[in-house]
């Protein structure tokens, strides 16, 4: 048995190329292993869409790996906050908390997104926490139709896009001492994360943090722990 840990997958109906490289990926997982995806799963997501391309393959990914006895979890990222415990039963996997802590192999690990452990200003921030108070998710979802949820979701990735273009196409790099604030807060040795498209490893003091990397449309990284081979980083072509 193993832990698979995968992020930033961006689905989306244009990029079919991904959408399959996750179907063959799912195929070699086995019976007793466990999926964990930590956010952006989907380029955007407004809610459940049964004439999405993307949605409906990735149900059914999720549907063979759950015959094949392999539980699947996910975290919200900063493109799919809006996925509630009720549309992640429909697609097939457990939601778990935005900071999830789990221990195996005699090891304390934290999983999240990253978005929260980068040093964005205050102004993403508050909107962070803002747009996840469920009351006011349930409000928007019920004020906004789908071709403004959808309207309003692109305009915000086109301003990440303005953004990454100011920074001189720079990825963003997480905080290193939030990261070992979270770390220490939860007595844990690892943190696992995704969001900055960075695929990596960094160790100091005995501590290890490792960056997930993103999914392309040529090649994929991901990390994987079992008891055989310890915590090992993969990167592969689609």
């Amino acid at each position: 048995m193993a832990l698979y840990f995968i992020a930033d997958l961006h689905l989306s109906s244009q990029t079919p190329e991904i959408t399959a490289g996750f179907s063959n990926f799912s195929k070699s997982l086995i019976p007793g292993d466990k999926l964990y995806i930590l956010g952006d799963l989907f380029d955007y997501y407004v809610g459940i869409n049964i004439h999405d391309e993307a949605q409906n393959e990735l149900k059914k990914i999720v549907l063979f790996l759950k015959e094949q006895q392999v539980s699947v979890y996910f975290i919200h990222g900063n493109r799919d906050f809006l996925l509630s415990k009720k549309d992640a039963q429909y697609f097939g996997f457990e939601l778990l908390k935005d900071i999830h802590v789990l221990t195996a192999y005699e090891k304390k690990i934290v999983l999240a997104h990253g978005d929260e452990i980068c040093p964005e200003k205050f102004n993403y921030q508050f909107f962070r926490w803002f747009s996840r108070i469920k009351c006011l998710q349930v409000i928007f979802n019920t004020v906004t139709t789908k071709e403004q949820k959808v309207k309003i979701a692109l305009q915000m990735r086109e301003q990440s896009k303005l953004k990454f273009e100011k920074r001189n196409f720079k990825k963003v790099k997480i905080s290193l001492p939030k990261a070992l604030a979270l770390l220490y807060k939860h007595k844990a040795q690892i943190l696992i994360h995704g969001h900055t498209h960075s695929f990596s490893e960094t160790k100091i003091n005995g501590i290890a943090i490792y960056d997930t990397g993103n999914w392309q449309t040529e090649t994929f990284s991901y990390i994987s722990l079992s008891d055989t081979n310890g915590i090992e980083l993969h990167s592969e072509k689609i």
